[in-house]
């Protein structure tokens, strides 16, 4: 059987509309066709923006529509801006939705009755994680006209996955406990060893995308990071390690534990700085280095203490001799110094006219330099004179306080060792799952 066009359907829904309205309401054929015309033209428009929605993509029978697609093409051009050309853009886009149908397809064989509860923990994401100004995620993706259904989709798609793979492979994740115990003695063991806290991108190559694309996808990613593009936002929706969904945060950990190719460069970079691209058995990785503990849990930067200092002023532009000779005489002065109180009073008698005291100073706000000259100071115990703007100055310690040392729950452990878990697993099963799947592409 032939289907009529719209527009023919439109010219005998007016007809039909006409006489309707002249028998229901008694008015004449006149009235009635205007309003039956006010009628006919919202018709239109909604016919017209009907035809305008196609599905680009099935995935195992599950359609991926144009609107799918345009709302996520809005919502990553707003976080990322990646330099990319449209219509790489637009398939790479259209290859995360296809992903994101698979995992839900697969996760919900097993956890549909869970559907509910993950869509109310993806809102929660979505929320803290796109908050800006003390607004919501959601609150500013509506304001700037942003639908809020792929993104929460996403989410959905990778919480119940994550349990969905925890079901399927229970062997792999039964030592969770186990694996967390021995993370907490290593850690007990190894307080002074160097600690890193970083945040992770990870690009995995797949059939639609193989390692040279997934390699210009990174570098477009770190070009933009690079121009201050947020790390949290590109991280929630390009990464594919399970830390996306806390914007590829990873906790402390010990730099020791780094695979070797990821060590070196991130001990080098200066704090904030993005490392990257990085390939590491067939992956990518783009890095965040956001602290460095060099000395571990009980770092010394982390120490406060009280100082108590003796100036003896110097003119600004005294000559080299007077430097000499100021700090000869600041050292004998201070020599046979044993209290704080004795440094006090001959800061008193030098009046230099600046406060003894330095209370609460933590070691890591000061300058590098006289960092490395106080740290190991323990009290009772005074610095040679140094050069500063007011004088020759001698620091004596007088106050030391270490921080106690917090070491990890076990829970926030398990919940690492399961993100190490899940993302070396995820990758392989999501990639088995693929081949499988019959994907059908529309132009």
């Amino acid at each position: 059987m032939r289907l009529l066009p719209p527009s023919r359907i439109l010219i005998i829904l007016f007809g039909y509309v006409s006489r309707l309205l002249s028998v229901l309401y008694k008015t004449d054929l006149r009235m009635a066709a205007i309003c039956a015309m006010s009628f006919i033209v919202l018709s239109a428009h909604a016919v017209e923006a009907n035809q305008r929605v196609s599905v680009v993509a099935l995935v195992n029978g599950e359609p991926i529509t144009s609107l799918d697609l345009e709302n996520r093409m809005k919502f990553l051009r707003l976080l990322s801006n990646l330099e990319m050309d449209e219509a790489d853009f637009r398939a790479d886009t259209l290859q995360k939705l296809v992903v994101e149908k698979i995992k839900l397809q697969a996760a919900k064989e097993q956890l549909s009755q869970y559907i509910g509860e993950a869509s109310s923990t993806a809102r929660q994401l979505i929320d803290r994680n796109f908050t800006r100004d003390g607004k919501a995620g959601s609150q500013i993706l509506s304001e700037i006209g942003i639908s809020t259904t792929t993104v929460t989709e996403q989410y959905v798609a990778d919480i119940l996955w994550g349990n969905a793979l925890r079901i399927r492979f229970p062997r792999q994740f039964e030592n969770l406990e186990n694996l967390a115990e021995l993370e907490l003695e290593r850690l007990k063991k190894a307080q002074n060893e160097p600690q890193i806290k970083l945040r992770e991108i990870l690009l995995q190559p797949n059939p639609k995308r193989p390692l040279d694309k997934t390699t210009q996808l990174a570098d477009k990613i770190v070009g933009a990071l690079k121009k201050n593009s947020d790390f949290t936002s590109i991280a929630s929706q390009y990464s594919e390690a399970a830390t996306a969904a806390q914007g590829g945060r990873v906790n402390w950990m010990l730099v020791s534990q780094l695979p070797a190719p990821l060590r070196q460069p991130l001990i080098e970079a200066e704090t904030n700085a993005i490392i990257g691209p990085l390939e590491f058995e067939g992956r990518i990785y783009i890095l965040k280095k956001d602290g460095f503990r060099e000395y571990g849990l009980s770092d010394p930067t982390a120490a406060s203490l009280t100082l108590v200092r003796a100036i003896l002023p110097l003119l600004a532009d005294a000559s080299r001799e007077e430097r000499t000779a100021a700090t000869k005489q600041i050292a004998a002065q201070t020599a046979d110094l044993q209290t704080c109180e004795e440094m006090a009073s001959l800061n008193e008698n030098l009046a230099s006219g600046s406060l003894p005291y330095l209370k609460d100073l933590q070691i890591g706000s000061l300058s590098p330099q006289l960092q490395k000259i106080v740290a190991p100071l323990q009290i009772g115990e005074k610095t040679s004179p140094l050069p500063f703007a007011e004088g020759m100055t001698v620091f004596m310690v007088c106050a030391r306080n270490q921080p106690k040392i917090e070491l990890p729950d076990i829970e926030t452990l398990k919940q690492a060792e399961f993100e190490k878990l899940l993302t070396n697993i995820s990758g392989r099963y999501l990639l088995r799952l693929q081949r499988k799947a019959v994907i059908d592409y529309r132009s």
